[in-house]
């Protein structure tokens, strides 16, 4: 590839069509594809749908006016307004060409470019090397790994909670009781990895995402009550975008807390059969759940309810500035 005819411009879906070859060449997540009978076809569709979406910003690489690279920017609004900084996602990070030199430059011009971008966190297949070793060389900062899992979904799949556990849907007196079991219960996550965040700001962190999903209407929160307060939860998405462009209805369980004194108890397993009920009764057919590979209460429940892995990925965190340190939140490091 010859380094003296690159050229970054802004993703054009009208010019740019041969970020479909950059999708369907990419081989790293093709075991998680075939188990969810989706054609990598209609993954190249969902791709381009998300390039083109509100809050991203995709950038091109050409070498000599043949495309070679993409990066995508997805802004973290929430995330951004509880740092008071300008916090990014990367959700794809694509390449034709074998080796880290493409992946490379492209996550140089976003750091070195786009003045606004004070945080990155981008998420890759565990086997994709080059990824890993561009990221390695633009400065990330490896936080953990990530497995995901998923199962088929049964109509008709029987289930009845014991009978001193009533499970029902997440009222707006609830919510104060959902809060306080996120904020004893979500350590395991990749903040909790990431040496600029003491342990308070990462569950902070998630106490805010999870009151976020209150009132979004793609999400649905389950409460399992017991002896007259709330012992558990759990949180479900439908995925509306992605289930239409693949033909398929698909959903994802997102949180799960347990209080600690009733854990090894099978509530969470059965917070977990519940959702799964109630979204196969609404028609989802393939139903994921991601957690951290080192949760392994998560990854034993998730197998008790019928999941199995499909995939694993890397997590890495870039600060191009640094977290600010005010009020409880203070910074390690």
């Amino acid at each position: 590839m010859s380094m003296s005819k690159l050229v970054f411009s802004p993703f054009d879906g009208s010019r740019d069509e041969e970020v479909r070859r950059l999708s369907q060449e990419y081989p790293h997540k093709d075991f998680q594809l075939k188990s969810m009978k989706v054609p990598k076809e209609d993954m190249a569709d969902y791709l381009e749908t998300t390039l083109q979406s509100a809050g991203t910003q995709s950038i091109c690489l050409r070498a000599n006016g043949k495309l070679v690279g993409l990066i995508a920017l997805k802004s973290l609004p929430w995330m951004s307004e509880h740092f008071g900084m300008k916090m990014y996602a990367v959700p794809h990070l694509l390449a034709g060409f074998e080796g880290p030199l493409v992946r490379a430059r492209l996550l140089r011009y976003v750091i070195e470019e786009l003045q606004e971008v004070d945080f990155l966190d981008c998420r890759i297949a565990v086997d994709d090397v080059y990824a890993a070793q561009a990221l390695e060389a633009a400065g990330f900062r490896y936080v953990g790994t990530e497995a995901f899992l998923g199962q088929e979904l049964k109509r008709d799949e029987p289930f009845e909670p014991p009978t001193d556990i009533e499970i029902a849907e997440c009222s707006r007196a609830d919510r104060q009781q959902v809060l306080e079991i996120v904020e004893v219960t979500h350590i395991h996550n990749r903040f909790a990895c990431d040496p600029l965040f003491c342990n308070d700001l990462a569950r902070s962190l998630y106490r805010k995402l999870v009151n976020n999903c209150f009132n979004q209407p793609q999400f649905t929160t389950l409460v399992a009550r017991c002896r007259g307060a709330i012992q558990g939860f759990i949180i479900s998405k439908t995925n509306e975008t992605f289930s239409e462009l693949v033909g398929k209805k698909t959903g994802s369980l997102d949180f799960i807390g347990v209080r600690p004194d009733n854990r090894n108890r099978g509530l969470g397993a059965c917070l977990n059969r519940a959702a799964l009920q109630r979204m196969a009764r609404q028609g989802a057919q393939y139903v994921g759940v991601r957690t951290l590979a080192n949760n392994y209460p998560a990854l034993r429940i998730t197998y008790k309810t019928g999941f199995t892995v499909t995939s694993t990925s890397l997590h890495f965190h870039r600060w191009i500035k640094r977290p600010k340190s005010e009020g409880p939140y203070l910074l390690l490091g």
